[in-house]
């Protein structure tokens, strides 16, 4: 997966290695060569990242992961999932981070660019997979993300739930995790935390490293 960080995520970390700090914390950030990355400014106000997902195929010459997305349905229809159901654990996987974190996501615009796009995979490969797009032009060791993506493989299986098989992957971890990259997160070890590289059905919500990665980068959330 690309790796992009949030800027402000190593201060303060006195003592410690920045990655090995990270992880002792429960959480990683994306790290492009020294670079930081995050949606948004630096202000008091939450960040406001929209999405969409594609309606038709789509190419990004630029991107690692997600280089050619489709729209999901013939990837729900795989599984048996609905296209109502799909987008409410997309919302539920938007929501979870929302409550912790002071960033939203908001539906784009028809015709406008999204900040996240999501579909499937065009030449499937592995699960799911995010890719970020920064802006290369600042100063310091933060940038602002431009673009991210998340694609899913619409050759698995899906479901909606847990259920003890860990050959069929859960859409709203799966989209939740994927998100994790999409705002700044990378893998902090292989257990324990929904960001942790394995997938796993022990829980179904943010652990606390996801937590304090999350609030790292935006801050905590700010209650109106």
């Amino acid at each position: 997966m690309k790796k992009w960080i949030a800027g402000l995520a190593l201060a303060g970390l006195v003592g410690i290695g920045g990655a090995h700090a990270q992880t002792y914390l429960g959480f990683r950030l994306l790290d492009f060569g020294g670079l930081y990355v995050r949606w948004g400014g630096s202000s008091s106000e939450p960040v406001v990242v929209t999405y969409a997902f594609a309606d038709r195929e789509v190419a990004f010459d630029d991107a690692r992961n997600c280089g050619s997305m489709v729209p999901v349905g013939d990837m729900l229809a795989h599984s048996g999932i609905s296209k109502t159901a799909f987008f409410e654990e997309v919302r539920t996987a938007f929501d979870m981070w929302e409550r912790v974190a002071n960033i939203r996501f908001e539906a784009a615009a028809d015709g406008a660019k999204p900040g996240i796009l999501i579909g499937a995979q065009a030449d499937p490969v592995g699960y799911a997979y995010a890719d970020v797009k920064y802006v290369k032009d600042g100063t310091g060791t933060t940038r602002q993300i431009d673009r991210s993506l998340i694609c899913l493989n619409p050759m698995k299986r899906w479901k909606v739930g847990f259920d003890g098989n860990l050959a069929v992957y859960d859409l709203r971890y799966t989209i939740a995790h994927e998100i994790g990259h999409a705002i700044g997160l990378d893998h902090p070890e292989p257990h324990g935390q929904l960001m942790s590289m394995r997938y796993q059905e022990s829980f179904r919500s943010l652990q606390a490293g996801d937590v304090s990665g999350a609030v790292r980068i935006y801050g905590e959330r700010m209650v109106r």
